[in-house]
């Protein structure tokens, strides 16, 4: 029949065949198929994504994101009011009256504040301008508690002298965030009784 060298012959054709086959099942074929399911699986993932962003009837990412658009807008539009409001009611307040950032410097006063320092005589105090208000002789130690109370988030106390020579006193609480944090103060001054 076939001889031992034909057997041989056949024998590693085959054997290179089946290490062939298997070199390109490993290489070829199995990533191919791994490749295939991970192929499934993002399709899926996909599909599944793109159910949450579709608009369902309400219950979808978008639609909530949508929602919740509509909603810090209405938010922010009811605060905008509540800010207006508030200094409405204040800027006829028969004390006088002023606002201050979280760094200090004013912002906003009332009627009778601007009615005050026309009437003692000073001028611009926007900004950090208003300290201007102190005598320049205390305006350090005043400076120096001011800057305590807003960098700790504390009510704001302090007797000291303008700097026409009057005695004042700045009584003021800070809109507070959190124990540590705050947006600013409001802040009474008036003039002490001699």
């Amino acid at each position: 029949m076939y001889d031992a060298e034909t057997i041989a012959i056949v024998g590693t054709a085959a054997s290179t065949l089946f290490a062939f086959l298997m070199f390109l099942y490993k290489k070829l074929v199995k990533p191919t198929m791994k490749f295939m399911e991970d192929y499934e699986d993002t399709k899926q993932s996909i599909k599944i994504i793109k159910a949450e962003v579709t608009p369902n009837g309400g219950s979808s990412i978008k639609d909530t994101i949508n929602n919740l658009k509509h909603t810090c807008s209405s938010i922010e539009r009811y605060q905008k009011v509540l800010d207006q409001r508030s200094k409405a009611s204040l800027h006829y307040h028969k004390y006088a009256l002023f606002e201050i950032d979280s760094h200090g410097r004013m912002i906003w006063f009332n009627e009778k504040l601007k009615s005050f320092l026309l009437h003692k005589g000073f001028g611009n105090v926007q900004g950090f301008d208003w300290i201007s208000i102190i005598d320049e002789e205390y305006r350090e130690e005043f400076v120096k508690e001011f800057t305590s109370c807003v960098a700790m988030c504390r009510k704001i106390d302090v007797q000291t002298t303008s700097a026409n020579g009057g005695k004042i006193h700045f009584v003021g609480y800070p809109y507070r965030v959190s124990e540590e944090d705050h947006e600013g103060f409001l802040i009474h001054l008036y003039e002490e009784e001699n």
